[in-house]
């Protein structure tokens, strides 16, 4: 009892003079983010709703994307970094308490004794061994604080993995839609060129017209009809990597995404509050944790330059016979205290905390980088959109005249008013103006896709249901980080 009431007094001292070494972490500072282009008629500042893609009232597109957020491989992948590092931080949390194992030995020696010869011995024991290093300086504290923030940086990386898996639905839903279109307007225009060319070839053979114009209209039915495999392939390309993002194999969704009208979604976008955008951002949240972990790390390294001090014991029963061995006369114990420093060596530790350090100037190069790159990326997309709005009312205009002047040349050369070449360059006219239509279209729903990803998605707490599901599989605990936090405090 002496000894045992000693040991605890001398443990008790030793953590109460105890000091954590290393920098304190401090979150950078966050200004808040100015983005020129939120100011255009185009957006406004309501927040937008988390499944910001219902706006499309498309229930195809919002089956795809609850479908991919529930079997996308990629999402599982990162599940299952979020569990590994939650596994991670469980045993550096537990490293700052005693560790406890159950142990059964049997020793079976012979060995030399004077005046005896050779002597045969069985030592026999079965207690519980007891091994505690005290953190007098921090090194498992820090520990574990970096394992929490790698927690948190790999929860982060989960929801920029969302929402990059539900815009790139989104993008490739889009694509698909645009390439169906361009592939409807390349077929009628070579249906009306099938007649053209009947006509012209009519008005050879009666000799009202030459073979000039029947081999002008054949070629440039041929140039259209050459089109077609690259407008075919980008459309299958597009619809497989939708399969896949949806966790299926390529050619399991023909039937869903046979060709459909998608209207172009012209509109006021509710962004919110774009100067929040720092914070909403998880690619940032997850780039100042792994900023937070990397300062933790240079605590670590700077413990090792000081003594580590442990205690272990036993406690249990020992004899030289195993059939006897658990009765009052076999109680045994031990204490044993530890001092280890690297004294000798302390060049290498100084390496290896210069090493840490320089680990820690490059994750804030990384944050750093990550806020430019949140604030282009955002700039970008906001005023891409804004552009393509534009762009769309223009080329709507251009189509309808491309198609009225088309109409006019027609009728004129069939009334023999116009000659041919007149009206083969209406039609090619009225080609392109199609064709860019169906890529203007498209390049709105991509444009409002690529503004709601550089926000960040959606932020919390407002998670969409089939996100919420997600989170609930890997066992996310709520509320967020507040029991980790504390434990680690603890």
């Amino acid at each position: 009892m002496v000894i045992r009431s000693l040991v605890v007094g001398i443990a008790s001292a030793l953590l109460a003079a105890c000091a954590t070494v290393g920098p304190d972490y401090r979150a950078p500072e966050l200004a808040p983010a100015t983005l020129p282009s939120a100011g255009e008629t185009a957006f406004n500042d309501t927040r937008p709703v988390a499944n910001w893609w219902s706006q499309f009232e498309d229930p195809t597109l919002d089956q795809l994307i609850a479908d991919a957020l529930a079997a996308n491989p990629d999402l599982w992948i990162a599940a299952a970094r979020v569990q590994e590092a939650r596994a991670v931080f469980s045993e550096r949390r537990l490293d700052l308490a005693p560790h406890v194992q159950l142990g059964v030995e049997q020793t079976r020696s012979k060995q030399p004794v004077a005046g005896q010869g050779r002597v045969e011995t069985e030592t026999d024991s079965v207690g519980f061994d007891a091994a505690w290093e005290l953190d007098l300086f921090g090194r498992l504290r820090r520990s574990a604080e970096a394992a929490h923030a790698d927690l948190q940086a790999q929860r982060n990386d989960m929801t920029a993995m969302q929402v990059s898996v539900a815009a790139e639905v989104a993008r490739n839903y889009f694509e698909l839609r645009g390439a169906q279109k361009r592939l409807d307007v390349a077929r009628k225009t070579l249906g009306n060129l099938g007649e053209t060319q009947r006509l012209t070839e009519s008005r050879w053979q009666l000799g009202a017209g030459t073979e000039l114009e029947v081999q002008s209209s054949l070629a440039r039915m041929k140039a259209i009809e050459a089109t077609l495999p690259v407008l075919e392939t980008a459309e299958a390309q597009s619809r497989h990597r939708i399969e896949v993002l949806t966790g299926r194999r390529p050619g399991t969704l023909d039937a869903v995404l046979a060709p459909r009208e998608t209207p172009a979604l012209v509109k006021v976008l509710p962004i919110g509050d774009t100067g929040n955008l720092l914070r909403q951002r998880p690619d940032v949240r997850a780039a100042e944790r792994r900023l937070a972990s990397a300062t933790a790390r240079v605590g670590v390294a700077t413990a090792d330059l000081f003594p580590r001090v442990s205690i272990r014991g036993f406690v249990g029963f020992l004899a030289g016979d195993f059939s006897g061995l658990i009765n009052g006369d076999n109680k045994a114990w031990s204490v044993t205290p530890s001092i280890s420093w690297a004294a000798f060596d302390l060049g290498s530790v100084r390496a290896r905390l210069r090493a840490v350090q320089a680990q820690n100037d490059g994750a804030v190069a990384e944050y750093e980088k990550a806020v430019l790159g949140a604030l282009e990326d955002t700039e970008n997309a906001l005023l891409g959109y804004a552009k393509r709005q534009t762009q769309l009312l223009r080329v709507n205009e251009q189509a309808t005249a491309a198609r009225r002047a088309a109409d006019l040349a027609e009728a004129r050369y069939r009334a023999g008013a116009s000659d041919f070449l007149t009206l083969l360059d209406a039609q090619r006219t009225q080609l392109a103006a199609d064709d860019a239509l169906a890529q203007a279209e498209a390049g709105v729903n991509v444009g409002v896709v690529a503004v709601y990803k550089s926000l960040g998605g959606w932020g919390e707490p407002d998670v969409d249901p089939a996100l919420a599901s997600v989170k609930r599989e890997i066992g996310d605990p709520a509320p967020r980080g507040e029991s980790d936090t504390t434990l680690v405090q603890r």
